[in-house]
């Protein structure tokens, strides 16, 4: 109730979800020169791919764009122009886990921005399509994103009280209903640095501690960290990264020409009308089937592909 009160309150609100404004003349900001995709799963390649060709038609100015996976390279064939992939080696959960490929793909996403070998870095999910060349300036110590409405803590809210790490208590972006959105991340190279390590860390002790009863989330340990780092959070508004099956999914329509990202859409088949032309009217899946093909256990998955 008195939380407005309290300063470190104060100093944190006032650096989360700010708009995004041109950084002064003169400042060390970077425009986006690496587009970063984790791609984690054999059955997610084909994704991937199609992101990375999006980003290379409609986002020609960067240097680069990196596919990170387990997968071996050979296995995307012929990719994109200015497109490689980098395949990581990283260890997996214990066999009666019920969500190893989901904990994979986060370990993947985690370790991704790393990737990179330039300074304006960003990483975008694998089912996430640039229809154009995002345009803002990334400054040290910032991250920018599309903001979304829910309390990351919410994820351990029935937990017991053992079982939820006691640094989540200290923090302030975790109980706060907006929060950065993980499917489209920018941040300096050096930003990613400070980032990544603690990140991961993070990550991985609440999912140590917590059973695997909901799919691992890497956006509580986020907001959490962001606390920790005094990262500035920087909205750039829902054109940036736009909900494709919330939006128009189950109508048939034109993706409006203001959306930099397209987040979702299935089936894939459908991009390649847009690709053909952006006018083209496309009919995707609603969001309750994103839900379900997403998030399944392993086992399910593997029902699911039978």
């Amino acid at each position: 109730m008195f939380k407005f009160l309290n300063a470190k309150y104060r100093h944190i609100t006032a650096r989360h979800n700010i708009p995004y404004q041109e950084p002064a003349a003169g400042s060390a900001a970077v425009p986006v020169t690496s587009i970063v995709i984790p791609c984690a799963g054999a059955d997610y390649i084909e994704e991937g791919l199609l992101s990375a060709t999006f980003a290379a038609r409609f986002a020609p100015d960067v240097e680069e764009i990196v596919i990170v996976s387990d997968r071996p390279a050979q296995e995307f064939g012929e990719l994109p122009p200015k497109t490689r992939v980098v395949t990581l080696e990283l260890e997996q959960r214990e066999e009666g886990y019920r969500y190893k490929q989901i904990y994979l793909s986060r370990l993947i996403k985690l370790n991704a921005p790393l990737q990179a070998r330039t300074d304006g870095i960003l990483m975008i999910d694998s089912d996430l399509n640039l229809l154009q060349m995002p345009g803002f300036k990334i400054e040290d110590h910032h991250i920018y994103s599309s903001f979304r409405q829910g309390k990351m803590i919410s994820k351990v809210d029935k937990a017991p009280v053992e079982k939820v790490p006691a640094y989540y208590k200290d923090t302030v972006r975790p109980y706060i209903v907006d929060h950065v959105n993980g499917a489209f991340l920018a941040a300096s190279r050096k930003t990613w640095r400070r980032i990544c390590p603690l990140w991961l860390t993070l990550f991985q002790d609440t999912w140590e501690l917590m059973d695997d009863s909901q799919p691992p989330t890497d956006q509580l340990p986020l907001a959490a960290l962001l606390d920790m780092l005094d990262i500035k959070t920087v909205n750039l508004g829902d054109w940036m990264n736009w909900p494709v099956s919330k939006k128009i999914g189950g109508v048939p329509s034109v993706i409006p020409k203001p959306v930099v990202g397209a987040h979702g859409g299935f089936p894939l088949s459908e991009w390649q009308k847009y690709l053909v032309s952006p006018d083209s009217e496309l009919l995707f899946k609603g969001q309750d089937y994103t839900r379900k093909v997403r998030y399944l256990t392993d086992a399910e998955k593997l029902t699911a592909s039978e």
